[in-house]
């Protein structure tokens, strides 16, 4: 919950911080369109926070800020366990159901989700404390989108 009130507030800041709104994520069969719509807009939100926060910045700046994030994707048939990233900001796992796709955000604070598919199958994905992440499908398909600095 408290993950979900700090993004909450991220976006609110980003959206009220610029005129430009920010492109939505859509998931296609195609997955390097996916992954350049998610980090088109997790781009979009991270530059539009920035300069949401500049001036405080400016008189703190943080240390190893850095602008732009990377993502890394693999599809999920069982349990899957990734390498170790610099900094997991977000992982996305989709899983397809029907005629939709649901959807599970963790981030390094709300660092568990699990997502039902059809037929009693479900997915999880997990952040590790050492930086990697766990997901797996029973049942079921999904993709993890890792998104990292």
């Amino acid at each position: 919950m408290k993950s979900f009130v700090r993004l909450a507030v991220m976006l609110a800041l980003a959206a009220s911080a610029s005129a430009q709104t920010c492109p939505k994520v859509s998931y296609t069969a195609n997955t390097s369109a996916t992954l350049k719509s998610l980090i088109a807009a997790v781009n979009c939100l991270s530059a539009a926070e920035n300069e949401a926060v500049a001036p405080a910045r400016e008189a703190a700046p943080a240390k190893g800020a850095k602008g732009g994030v990377q993502v890394d994707t693999f599809k999920i048939v069982g349990p899957q366990h990734s390498r170790a990233y610099g900094q997991v900001v977000l992982a996305v796992l989709t899983v397809p159901t029907g005629g939709s796709t649901k959807t599970a955000v963790v981030t390094p604070d709300s660092h568990e989700a699990s997502v039902t598919a059809e037929a009693g199958g479900s997915c999880s994905v997990t952040i590790n404390s050492d930086k990697t992440v766990d997901s797996r499908c029973y049942l079921a398909g999904g993709t993890v989108y890792i998104v990292y600095r």
